[in-house]
């Protein structure tokens, strides 16, 4: 090898080694964004013949025990009897929340870009026992947003009426 072509060869790998250094920076500037984060454990999965709890399509809660890993790989499987049940009724307000909205107000997204803005919700007030009203100025993606706070008065009634007639079933 002469002078000139070990001199390339050097210059080559050079190159190649700052492009490693850059990528190497990189991954642990997203190594160190990472560790910030909060770490979400993997969804359990249930041991062969552990009894679980899940919901079917129209909300009725099963006990079942499972047979293989596979076979719970949906997030309607619970390890408790209770927490099936919660779950059940939490998706049922839900969804009875988002009805309301459906019928009084479909097209509204709330504006978060306009941190005075009302942002209406239902929400459940424990001392009294019922739903009410709520404004917000902060985002909550859990939530049900409505238009005004007429609409959300609405909602809250209709819920007062029709959750205690689902309680005592």
């Amino acid at each position: 090898m002469d002078k000139n072509e070990l001199e390339r060869c050097l210059e080559a790998a050079e190159k190649q080694n700052l492009g490693l250094l850059d990528e190497i920076k990189n991954l642990k500037a997203q190594l160190a964004e990472m560790q910030d984060e909060p770490e979400i454990p993997d969804f359990p999965m249930l041991a062969d013949g552990e009894q679980y709890w899940y919901l079917t399509a129209d909300s009725r809660l099963y006990s079942g025990c499972a047979v293989s890993d596979k076979m719970c790989d949906e997030f309607n499987y619970f390890h408790t009897e209770a927490y099936a049940q919660e779950f059940a009724e939490k998706s049922k307000l839900i969804t009875m929340m988002l009805h309301c909205k459906w019928h009084l107000c479909r097209e509204y997204e709330p504006d978060w870009d306009d941190g005075n803005a009302e942002k209406w919700q239902v929400c459940h007030e424990h001392g009294r026992n019922c739903f009410v009203a709520h404004c917000v100025y902060t985002y909550e993606p859990s939530c049900v947003f409505f238009d005004t706070i007429q609409n959300a008065k609405k909602c809250a009634d209709w819920l007062n009426k029709h959750w205690k007639e689902n309680e005592d079933e």
